[in-house]
């Protein structure tokens, strides 16, 4: 919508004298504008747009409110001018066309949820899902919108986080000695519910006994600094000690007395286990070659069966560093969802082992806490920024929706993920900083609705880069390859055939390659 001389005038919001009109129209136009700057909402002011016999053709937006963004990231006033089917062809025939139309002849405003929107990029299209109220204003319709992509069971989620995630919270008051604990931190601690909760002061009985002096520092620390404040320490369950880490902080009151603490406990005993294991192969195995293969049994698991989708991983480590940071994740999630990423340590050694162990066991929980890929980013780069502030990594990551095929995606400074269609290989892009290089940053994702026997190409930038050879280069010359392999094997036999033809172009890094095919039945899994 927008741009270009109008064809066709508006019909004026009162009748009025020859010449008076259009003030008129201005004086509704500034007084909807100014009432709309004033509401925290997302909606805009639309006229008809009528051809010579009285039709509706178009409508366009006169007044919008600050905080309307359209699919695009128009916001504000940057969409006054725009027309609706100019800029979003898609609209025409939909239900909320059909609304806008009922709404300016009826006068009574109607309810357009769910309202799946479509926006076509060299022939993929992209999905987005919205609730949109329509109502009639001063001879035009007024559109409120928010946008969401389904609804959400928060509860169960949560539930679903704590046990998946090994994860509790509990909140413990220094006023009344009251605490409450969620129903997973039961669990970490082996204890019965009808027992209740325990106060903090019990930890120091519980903790291994090297362990006591943490408990009395983290607890200090809380009371005079408020934290947030992260701490490590073997606890006694039954006839074991277990590993837990926790990151609690302190509320005060206004006159800056401590009133209550706030924890969220992890049993991290299985990863340092996997962390023991990583430090005894490190001193036991003498030639390298030896320490990266069993690095990779723990670090880089055979990939498990996902649902709808037919899978194919592959590492090459490199020749003159064969210990790197790149990494993979296929991991099927609830309600018939997988979550798909490749990434990249910067570095090599134990070092960058170490810091791609801790984003993949990161990327597990958070992908069951049903955070979306932008979110799992934001995370991850908190975690890097704190824990190893002198790595930077790259990733992309995608979550997959057996139901209706939609994938959503974004990455951090990594090479697009590539889709193949028939013979033709598109480029996924939707770029974002690198993680680890600052401390606050956001991603968005993008969404695109798959079909059957499309492949998803993932890998690390080792597979397209060389010396003196540009990216994109690289990039043309994959996608012609795969383009040319393709059409010459059964849908069922692409998969191999794409990885037969995938050689790393620079052999001094490691590489990582995740090849997804769609299979045709929803429910199928490979």
């Amino acid at each position: 919508m927008g741009g270009g001389d109008r064809i066709l005038r508006l019909t004026p919001v009162n009748s009025s004298p020859e010449g008076s009109g259009e003030l008129a129209r201005e004086a509704v136009v500034s007084l909807l504008q100014a009432t709309l700057d004033a509401m925290p909402t997302q909606g805009v002011w639309q006229l008809p747009i009528r051809d010579p016999a009285g039709a509706v053709v178009d409508f366009e937006v006169l007044a919008a409110s600050p905080e309307a963004r359209d699919i695009k990231d128009r916001v504000g006033k940057e969409l006054v001018g725009l027309r609706m089917l100019e800029g979003y062809p898609s609209v025409a025939g939909s239900p909320l066309w059909e609304a806008c139309l009922r709404v300016l002849t009826t006068g009574e405003a109607e309810d357009v949820s769910p309202y799946v929107h479509t926006e076509d990029d060299d022939g993929v299209p992209y999905l987005s899902t919205y609730s949109v109220r329509v109502a009639a204003l001063q001879g035009g319709v007024f559109l409120s919108w928010v946008r969401h992509d389904r609804e959400e069971r928060l509860s169960t989620r949560l539930l679903h986080t704590e046990r998946l995630g090994h994860l509790g919270w509990g909140h413990w008051s220094l006023v009344t000695g009251e605490v409450e604990w969620s129903d997973q931190l039961y669990v970490i601690h082996g204890r019965d519910v009808a027992d209740g909760p325990f106060p903090l002061e019990h930890y120091r009985e519980i903790a291994h006994p090297d362990d006591v002096p943490v408990v009395d520092h983290a607890l200090s620390t809380l009371v005079e600094s408020g934290g947030p404040h992260e701490f490590e320490l073997r606890i006694r369950v039954g006839r074991e000690y277990r590993h837990i880490r926790t990151t609690a902080e302190v509320t005060r009151d206004a006159a800056g007395r401590p009133v209550e603490i706030h924890g969220v406990v992890q049993d991290v005993t299985d990863w340092r286990r996997t962390a023991d294991e990583l430090a005894e192969v490190s001193q036991r195995l003498e030639e390298e070659s030896q320490l990266t293969a069993r690095l990779q049994s723990i670090i880089l698991p055979v990939q498990d069966a996902v649902p709808g989708l037919q899978l194919g991983v592959r590492y090459f480590p490199a020749e003159t560093a064969p210990l790197g940071g790149d990494w993979y994740q296929a991991i099927h999630l609830d309600n018939e969802e997988a979550l798909l990423a490749v990434g990249d340590v910067a570095g090599h050694g134990l070092a960058a082992a170490s810091a791609m162990a801790k984003l993949r066991h990161a990327i597990t929980g958070l992908a069951f806490a049903d955070h979306d890929p932008a979110q799992i980013l934001v995370a991850l780069n908190r975690l890097l920024r704190r824990m190893r502030p002198d790595v930077l990594a790259t990733a992309v990551l995608a979550r997959y929706r057996v139901e209706d095929r939609t994938l959503t995606w974004t990455h951090a400074g990594h090479p697009p993920m590539l889709l193949v269609r028939g013979d033709k290989v598109h480029r996924l892009l939707h770029p974002g900083v690198l993680l680890g290089v600052f401390e606050s940053v956001t991603y968005t994702c993008a969404q695109v609705r798959l079909e059957p026997d499309d492949l998803l190409l993932m890998f690390t930038d080792g597979l397209i880069e060389r010396p003196g050879r540009d990216l994109f280069e690289g990039l043309d010359i994959l996608s012609a390859a795969i383009s040319e392999v393709v059409p010459k094997v059964p849908p069922d036999e692409r998969v191999s055939a794409v990885m037969e033809v995938l050689a790393p172009s620079n052999t001094g890094d490691d590489t990582c390659i995740l090849v997804a095919r769609i299979m045709p039945n929803a429910l199928e899994v490979s």
